[in-house]
């Protein structure tokens, strides 16, 4: 499961993000990943493995949508279609703070106010006016009414958003305030087409939330004490909630850049974890934007025949290769097996078999719709290698163990099986100790393919590269 966040800059200078952000970290590290989606927070790191930014622009083009997005049903619907975010993700605010513990079970439940047909004061303003109106709606076609505008992390799957939209299409805008809220008009829809653990708010006693003026430091203690979930508006936001975070939550999170000024509390940057080449950008010139892109560019050189991927254990990249890669046929490979007692696999993603057999459940739900070309085989990579005839396929893309010496044997191994002018990749192209882990991809593929007089390209992201290699 992963997070989503919709963000537009504060005027506290991202703070409210930071501890957002912190308390995802301290309070549900099983989390898989987190997503920002709008403007870029002036603190985030490069690394994109515990992190990553997308822009409005980068999903506007699905339904021409104008930049900024205000409307939430419709930034609902485009981050949906994110290729790498996980079918399963909780959507939070900056404002929404975890205040304990937040398990996957705790965190699939779907948090309502009230049915709002027991609501009889309508109340005034923008918010309501769409509130009531989306209600008006729900009750002219069937649907439930629960109020799902919770301010607490919420539980979304991508089918819904898009099951929802296919349904109200016809009610949603993209202005701010007209149409249908996202959250009540797709947990509704939702609700009405399959089992939903429902969960009244109030009920739950979990909720604390300040708004219109600043509480005291007595009173953010007080009402904080034993809560699960914390939300405040600007007009709230001051020293004693400040004060109050930063106790509570005083370790910066992996997202952060930790060399900012301020008196926030900082530990060594991030970026003193990025080898000095890959801040200077010793790498080739891009010979494709990103690694998303790579399925367009195979198809654009005409190789669409038989690729293997090896790793990716969740199996999001084969995922995003699959919708843009017109293959004849993809087998991702991966052992799927704990090697925690392997001292030179040091990686985030180095589990206890448990995790990792979710991972690979998980794989198989995610890869289900392209069966017809595409075969997850849980095998050693080295020994699955014997399947393939030498020079026989168009594409091998290695993401498994990262240390200079397994890169290196399965630069050896695989190298064979790629046909003459097929492409020979791979991700993590760079060198260092960082935070998810220690990498020596870069100077064993540099190595052996000077080695072997061979070119190596690369992808154009900041940090988080593929190296590509075309066999001649």
């Amino acid at each position: 499961m992963d997070a989503l966040y919709f963000y537009r800059h504060s005027q506290h200078d991202d703070l409210e993000l930071r501890y957002s952000l912190r308390s995802l970290a301290k309070h549900a590290p099983w989390l898989d990943k987190i997503w920002i989606f709008g403007d870029r927070p002036v603190f985030l790191a490069d690394s994109q493995t515990f992190v990553e930014h997308v822009p409005h622009e980068a999903m506007a083009d699905l339904g021409s949508y104008r930049t900024p997005m205000t409307n939430f049903f419709i930034m609902l619907l485009a981050s949906s279609h994110i290729p790498d975010l996980a079918d399963e993700y909780i959507w939070l605010c900056d404002d929404f703070i975890c205040l304990n513990e937040l398990s996957p079970e705790s965190a699939r439940s779907c948090r309502y106010i009230d049915d709002l047909r027991n609501v009889q004061n309508r109340g005034t303003g923008l918010w309501a006016e769409s509130l009531w109106r989306t209600y008006d709606l729900l009750v002219r076609l069937g649907y439930p009414t629960y109020n799902f505008e919770t301010h607490t992390p919420t539980f979304y799957r991508k089918q819904w958003v898009q099951d929802a939209y296919e349904d109200f299409q016809d009610f949603v805008t993209q202005d701010r305030w007209y149409g249908m809220l996202g959250p009540t008009a797709v947990l509704n829809h939702a609700c009405l087409h399959g089992p939903m653990d429902l969960v009244h708010r109030g009920d739950e006693g979990g909720y604390v939330g300040f708004h219109g003026e600043q509480p005291t430091g007595e009173q953010v203690r007080t009402d904080c004490q034993d809560k699960s979930f914390l939300n405040f508006d600007d007009g709230a936001f001051g020293p004693a909630l400040v004060n109050y975070l930063d106790h509570v939550l005083p370790e910066p999170s992996p997202a952060e850049i930790s060399d900012q000024s301020g008196d926030l509390p900082t530990t060594e940057s991030l970026r003193s974890h990025i080898p000095t080449d890959t801040q200077r950008g010793r790498f080739p010139s891009p010979m494709v934007a990103t690694r998303a892109l790579l399925g367009d560019w195979l198809n654009d050189v005409g190789l669409r025949g038989h690729g293997v991927l090896i790793g990716d254990q969740h199996g999001r990249f084969a995922e995003t290769l699959l919708r843009r890669w017109r293959c004849r046929q993809l087998d991702c490979i991966d052992a799927w097996v704990c090697r925690l007692d392997d001292a030179q696999h040091v990686d985030k993603n180095n589990l206890p078999q448990w995790k990792i057999d979710h991972a690979y459940n998980e794989t198989r739900r995610r890869l289900g719709s392209f069966a017809s070309r595409c075969h997850i085989r849980r095998e050693v990579p080295a020994e699955a290698a014997g399947r393939y005839a030498d020079r026989s396929l168009c594409l091998v893309y290695l993401d498994e163990q990262h240390y200079f010496q397994a890169v290196w044997d399965h630069l050896e191994i695989w190298s064979k099986k790629v046909r003459p002018g097929g492409i020979l990749a791979g991700h993590d192209y760079l060198d260092g100790v960082l935070p998810s882990g220690n990498f020596e991809v870069k100077s064993a593929v540099d190595q052996w393919a000077r080695e072997r007089s061979l070119t190596v390209h690369c992808t154009g992201e900041e940090v988080w590269r593929s190296w590509i290699i075309q066999i001649p």
